[in-house]
């Protein structure tokens, strides 16, 4: 069972002290969904009740009102970055996690002391995934989100396994596009940077960055349900992939771990051979396979309405696209045999020699996410060699693309060149060892646990109506099961074949 370690980061909790482990005790007493909406709409309510007997109704200042809050005992009410992290605690909960809420605002406070330090890394180090609850600032996450990024690394030698704790986040907003994904891509780049492993929400609201929220004013979150669906589904996804990677046993592989060399963006070969040459003191564990993309045509995507074209097989190329001039087709296969897929991307000053197919080949994935994600649970590794006075920010960009196919994201590799050399090259590849281990662990795990369990993750095609009424007609014709029956005999013999 995965223990998930819940963590506000509101700067006006209603929960403190008791009423962390109260607010646990009554998420698991709710049975049902309805009724957890029921209860998260009550306690904001309550909360904003509290503003009230603070003195809101009076029209005091709000530092008095401020002051006069924090008298509350913390045991009831919800703020409303705290009602999405309920959401997410109550969907892990029902699939099994245990789970714990703690609020940043009592281990970091305006004195500058810190309370309960020793408390705060015992936690991080008892949870197998951790899930941050922000609000949005300036398209940004809270100042106490901040202190506790700092907190880890400054304490990462007391900090076990880091490497293996898995990330998830939730913001919520005063307006509906205010800054939610921008904090969510931001805290995933810094989480990941640590050395943790990020995921966003479900393949069940469809595989973006994790829970976003939308709430203009104290006591209104319980009241935005597409909020609330998104933070039930980042809870569901950070409960899964912990689940899974805590519970890989015994198993060992017994071949190698398949690295796919994704080349995306290069000038004259140079990232090639920097990442080939990171990988093949890794030929022990790693079975490499290069896919040059950039020495490829790649039609750029036309926007169809009709993505993928049916459902079928997963070895079925299904892009609308069918060109004798167009290589993707022929990618295709060879794109479904990774365990770990390394965009590799060079970032140069000076453009002109720069060969690439990143956004063209980007563009083109849609039918493979579209296609019930096809690359659920691998794990993603960018690979990036930027030349010093390049600019470029092709790490986050291409982590932020990926992780829309429902993949794992993991620490990129980022190194700066000049004038063609690698600056801390070996330390780079020291580092790549030690992921690798993780890696293995993590491949064991989703072999194990797709053999075993009903792994089925359905794409929703919300907002592509021709695409929306064309999967309603094959599933009338019962062709998912077809594509099912495949995918589970492929994993079924993964398992035999590559666990002992």
């Amino acid at each position: 069972m995965a223990k998930i370690l819940g963590i506000s980061a509101s700067l006006r909790n209603a929960r403190k002290g008791s009423g962390n482990k109260i607010l646990i005790d009554e998420l698991k007493a709710i049975n049902d969904e309805e009724s957890l909406k029921e209860y998260l709409k009550n306690q904001a309510q309550i909360h904003l009740q509290q503003f009230v007997d603070a003195g809101r109704k009076e029209h005091l200042p709000f530092d008095e009102i401020y002051t006069n809050l924090k008298k509350n005992k913390g045991n009831v009410g919800l703020s409303n970055s705290e009602v999405a992290l309920p959401a997410a605690l109550w969907s892990a909960n029902q699939l099994g996690s245990e789970i714990e809420h703690i609020s940043l605002g009592e281990y970091f406070l305006e004195s500058k002391k810190k309370k309960n330090e020793q408390e705060l890394i015992e936690k991080i180090n008892e949870a197998d995934g951790i899930l941050v609850s922000t609000p949005v600032y300036f398209g940004d996450r809270s100042s106490l989100s901040q202190s506790f990024i700092n907190f880890i690394i400054l304490n990462r030698d007391k900090l076990k396994i880091i490497e293996q704790k898995v990330y998830a986040g939730i913001s919520v907003g005063a307006k509906r596009n205010g800054g939610q994904e921008t904090t969510l891509i931001y805290q995933l780049y810094d989480f990941v940077n640590i050395g943790m492993l990020g995921v966003g929400n479900d393949s069940e609201t469809t595989s973006q960055y994790g829970g976003t929220g939308y709430a203009g004013d104290i006591g209104s979150m319980g009241n935005d349900d597409y909020g609330l669906a998104m933070s039930m589904g980042t809870g569901r996804r950070l409960a899964r992939v912990s689940t899974m990677i805590s519970e890989y046993g015994d198993y060992t592989l017994v071949d190698k771990l398949k690295v796919q060399l994704w080349i995306l963006q290069d000038k004259n070969g140079f990232a090639t051979e920097k990442a080939i040459e990171a990988f093949s003191h890794l030929k022990g564990d790693v079975e490499l396979s290069i896919i040059n993309i950039c020495n490829k045509e790649i039609i750029r995507c036309i926007a169809c309405d009709i993505c993928p074209t049916h459902i079928d097989v997963d070895r079925s190329y299904r892009c609308i696209i069918k060109s004798k001039t167009d290589d993707f087709e022929h990618l295709h296969e060879q794109l479904l045999e990774a365990d770990v897929i390394v965009p590799v991307i060079y970032c140069s000053k000076d453009k002109s020699d720069l060969v690439s197919n990143y956004q063209r080949f980007i563009e083109r994935t849609r039918y493979l996410r579209r296609g019930d994600y096809v690359f659920s649970d691998l794990v993603v590794l960018p690979f990036v060699i930027e030349e010093v006075g390049a600019n470029d920010n092709m790490a986050l960009r291409s982590m932020t693309s990926l992780m829309r196919h429902h993949t794992i994201i993991a620490k990129p590799t980022v190194l700066s060149s000049y004038k063609d050399e690698i600056l801390e090259f070996d330390e780079a590849k020291k580092e790549l060892s030690g992921q690798i281990k993780i890696f293995k662990k993590v491949i064991i795990s989703r072999i194990n646990l797709y053999a075993n369990t009903d792994s089925n993750f359905k794409y929703n095609p919300v907002g592509y109506v021709l695409s929306a009424a064309k999967e309603a007609e094959d599933e009338k014709l019962d062709k998912r099961r077809g594509m099912l029956e495949k995918r589970n005999e492929k994993i079924d013999k993964m398992k035999t074949e590559r666990l002992k």
